[in-house]
C-alpha cells in the first residue's frame, strides 16, 4: 500500500499524465473520500509558489463548474495538488470512448462559457482550455480544471491562438485567447477532429487562410459560432466570453451594427484596390475622406501607412504603423516595419524583422527581395548571391532576382571585371533593369569610377519587387528654356539624365560639373513612375525639395537638375 503526505492519502491508480504532471486517484484515509492528486513536474520554490497562488485565487470562486481545489503539499521537492475527483474523467477520454451527442456538447459549452465570464471578470485567464481540462462528474456535469498555468502564457499549440504562436510578449490578460481555445474545443467536440493537431505554426496559419476546418457539414449557425470564436485576427472574434455565451444561448452570432465600422471596412477595401492599381491620388483622397467623416479606425490607419510606405514617405509610414500598433499590438506588420528600417538604413533591425517574418511567410518573394536589398546595401554580396541563386531556382520568372543577382555578382568580382563573362546572368533580355546595368558596365565613356567617387555601385540600379510586372508608360515633358525631350524619351522604360557631352545618357543637360556624368534616371513604369538620384554632385529636386535617392512622380511634378527645370507627368492633360 503506497501512502503519501504523512500517510494521509492512499494511492489507488494512475488517471493520466500530461505536459505539466501526472494525475492519480487516491483515498483520503480519515474520511475514505476519493480525491484526484496531481503531481506537478515543476520544480523550484518560486514557480511552485506562483502555481499555488493561482490555485488559491481560483478556489475562492467556489464555483460549481470549476474543479474544487482542496489543498496542496510538497514531498521530496515535488508539488502535489489535491483536487475534487471527477469520475467520468476528461472530455478527451470521453471522445475516445463514445459518440458524444451534440445536445450535451452545447450544454457543456454553455456552462463553461458562463463560468469563464465570472473567471475573466476577476482578471484570470485560463490559457490552456482544451478537452483534457474539462472534466465530468458522475452526473456528467462539466467542470473546468487545471488553472495551474493561468496568466502564464503557457498552453497547447493546437489550441493556441495565432497571435500567441509568434509573439511571447502578448498581453497575458486578453480574454480572447481563452475564447479561441474554447472555440477550437467546441469544433473538436462537434466534428471529432482538431485540424491543428501535429501542425507547425505555418501550417496552422495556412489552415486559417484556406478555412479548411472540416466544419462544412455542421448547421450554418454552428459554423458561424465556431468561425467567430476561432477567427485568426483577434478583433474578428467574440470580444468577451459573454458574447460567446450569448451566441450559444441564442444560436446566433450577433452583428455589431456600427455604421462607421461598416463604412470604414468598405472604404478600406476600396483604398487597398486603388493602391494595388497604383491610383495614388484617388487612394489618398479616399483616405482623407474616411478620416474626415468617420471615427478613427485601425483599417484606415493601416491603409494610410501602406500608402506612405509605397510612396517612399518613410517617416510618415513609420508614424502610422506605430499608431496602428497602439490600437492593436497583435497586427502582423513585421514585414512593413522591416521595410521601413531598411529605408531608414537601420539594417540589423531590418534584417532581424524580415528574417523572422520569412520564417512564418516563406512564400513572400517581396520580403525576400527586401532582405536581399539589406545584404546588397551592406556589401554582403556573398550572402546576397547565395540567396538570389536559391530564389531564381524557386521562380526564375521573378525578374528582380535576376537583375539583383547580376549586380551583386559584378560588385563581388569588381577587381576582375575585364575577364568576366557577363552573359552568365544576362538571361532576360526584356528586363530593362538588367539591360541598364549590363550596358552601364560596358560604357565607352563611363559615368563612374572603379577606385574613387562616383563609384560603380552608385550608378547601378537595384530592382524593387514592385517592378517585377513592369509595363511601360508614356511620359509628357515640358521645358521652357531648351528642347531636351522627344517622343523617344517619353516611351523609354528607363530614361538616363546626365551632363552635356556624355552620349551614354538619353537626355544631356547643360550645366558643366554642376551636373554629374550620370546624374539621375526616371523609371517609366505605367502608373508607377520613379526618379532616382544616382549620388549626384548637386542633387535632384522635386517641387523644390531635394530627394533622398528615390521618389515617386505622382501627378504633375517640377524637376530641377542643376540649373535645368522641367515638368513631367503621365497625364498629357495635366501638363498642357
Amino acid at each position: 500500500m503506497s501512502l503519501l503526505y504523512d500517510n494521509k492519502y492512499q494511492f489507488i491508480k494512475d488517471l493520466g499524465s500530461g505536459a505539466f504532471g501526472t494525475v492519480f486517484l487516491a483515498k483520503e484515509m480519515h474520511s475514505e473520500n476519493l480525491v484526484a492528486i496531481k503531481q506537478l513536474k515543476t520544480k523550484g520554490k518560486k514557480k511552485q509558489s506562483e502555481i499555488i497562488h493561482e490555485m488559491q485565487i481560483v478556489s475562492r470562486f467556489n464555483h460549481p463548474h470549476i474543479v474544487n481545489y482542496k489543498h496542496h503539499f510538497t514531498q521530496d521537492d515535488q508539488l502535489f495538488i489535491v483536487m475534487e475527483y471527477c469520475s467520468i474523467g476528461s472530455l478527451r477520454k470521453l471522445l475516445t470512448r463514445e459518440k458524444i451527442i451534440d445536445t450535451y456538447v452545447w450544454k457543456w459549452m454553455s456552462l463553461i462559457t458562463d463560468t469563464l465570464v465570472k473567471v475573466h471578470e476577476k482578471g484570470i485567464i485560463h490559457h490552456d482550455i482544451k478537452p483534457d481540462n474539462i472534466l465530468l462528474t458522475e452526473d456528467r456535469i462539466a467542470k473546468l480544471a487545471d488553472f495551474g498555468i493561468a496568466n502564464t502564457l503557457g498552453g497547447t499549440v493546437a489550441y493556441m491562438c495565432p497571435e500567441l504562436l509568434f509573439d511571447e510578449s502578448q498581453d497575458k490578460s486578453d480574454p480572447r485567447t481563452d475564447i479561441y481555445a474554447l472555440g477550437v474545443t467546441l469544433m473538436e467536440l462537434l466534428t471529432k477532429k482538431n485540424p491543428f493537431f501535429c501542425k507547425s505554426y505555418d501550417e496552422i496559419l495556412d489552415i486559417h487562410d484556406k478555412k479548411e476546418f472540416g466544419i462544412s457539414n455542421l448547421p450554418t449557425w454552428q459554423q458561424k459560432i465556431i468561425l467567430k470564436a476561432i477567427a485568426k485576427i483577434p478583433e474578428k472574434r467574440f470580444q468577451t466570453m459573454k458574447e460567446f455565451y450569448d451566441a450559444i444561448q441564442s444560436q446566433y452570432v450577433p452583428i455589431i451594427f456600427d455604421k462607421d465600422v461598416i463604412k470604414a471596412g468598405d472604404l478600406s477595401t476600396k483604398i487597398e484596390k486603388l493602391i494595388q492599381k497604383k491610383k495614388w491620388n484617388k487612394a489618398l483622397a479616399l483616405i482623407e475622406h474616411a478620416e474626415k467623416t468617420l471615427k478613427p479606425n485601425v483599417n484606415i490607419i493601416l491603409q494610410k501607412a501602406k500608402y506612405y510606405l509605397l510612396s517612399q514617405q518613410i517617416a510618415k509610414a513609420k508614424k502610422y504603423y506605430e499608431n496602428a500598433l497602439l490600437w492593436n499590438n497583435r497586427l502582423d506588420v513585421q514585414k512593413e516595419l522591416g521595410w521601413i528600417n531598411l529605408e531608414m538604413q537601420n539594417y540589423p533591425t531590418a534584417i532581424s524583422l524580415l528574417s523572422d517574418y520569412l520564417h512564418r511567410n516563406p512564400s513572400d518573394f517581396e520580403a525576400y527581395n527586401l532582405l536581399l536589398k539589406c545584404f546588397y546595401n551592406t556589401n554582403r554580396y556573398e550572402s546576397a548571391l547565395e540567396m538570389a541563386d536559391i530564389l531564381l531556382e524557386a521562380d526564375a520568372k521573378n525578374y528582380c532576382f535576376s537583375n539583383n543577382y547580376f549586380i551583386c555578382y559584378v560588385l563581388q568580382n569588381i577587381k576582375k571585371l575585364n575577364t568576366l563573362d557577363y552573359k552568365i546572368s544576362f538571361n532576360q533580355s526584356n528586363n530593362p533593369f538588367l539591360q541598364y546595368n549590363f550596358n552601364l558596365i560596358k560604357e565607352v565613356m563611363p559615368s563612374h569610377n572603379f577606385s574613387r567617387e562616383p563609384t560603380l555601385k552608385s550608378k547601378l540600379l537595384f530592382m524593387d519587387y514592385r517592378f517585377n510586372s513592369y509595363s511601360p508608360g508614356t511620359l509628357y515633358f515640358t521645358c521652357e528654356k531648351i528642347n531636351l525631350f522627344n517622343d523617344v524619351h517619353s516611351k523609354a522604360p528607363i530614361i538616363k539624365l546626365g551632363r552635356e557631352g556624355y552620349t551614354i545618357n538619353d537626355i544631356m543637360m547643360p550645366g558643366a560639373t554642376n551636373i554629374s556624368r550620370r546624374h539621375s534616371l526616371i523609371i517609366n513604369c505605367k502608373d508607377d513612375i520613379w526618379i532616382y538620384d544616382l549620388d549626384s554632385v548637386s542633387g535632384t529636386f522635386i517641387n523644390n525639395e531635394k530627394i533622398n535617392y528615390k521618389a515617386p512622380l505622382i501627378g504633375k511634378n517640377k524637376i530641377r537638375i542643376g540649373n535645368v527645370e522641367f515638368e513631367v507627368t503621365n497625364d498629357e492633360g495635366r501638363l498642357f
